[in-house]
């Protein structure tokens, strides 16, 4: 929302489409267009929601993700002998 502006009226499609894009990413069967657009009441229509996911996913270049800390340290406890012990991961 900071890189574009979005209508008060389109926030709705907004979360929907932000959802759609964050289960297609995490999840290994996420549910379907349809189930989206049900819970939404019918609001919008397939269409409407797609080219909102496209349009998020182009102004955001398709970076979906960062990484963060806690990611970069259970990579690195793969690596070290140190944090093999699960308290010292934990406290790290």
């Amino acid at each position: 929302m900071s890189k574009k502006k979005i209508m008060k009226n389109q926030l709705h499609l907004l979360g929907v489409s932000t959802l759609l894009i964050a289960a297609k990413y995490e999840e290994i069967y996420p549910p379907e267009l349809r189930d989206f657009v049900s819970v939404s009441e019918n609001k919008f229509s397939k269409k409407m929601v797609l080219e909102m996911e496209r349009e998020i996913l182009l102004t955001l270049d398709f970076r979906v993700t960062a990484p963060s800390s806690y990611r970069f340290l259970q990579r690195y406890q793969r690596l070290s002998v140190a944090l093999n012990d699960e308290e010292v991961f934990f406290y790290a």
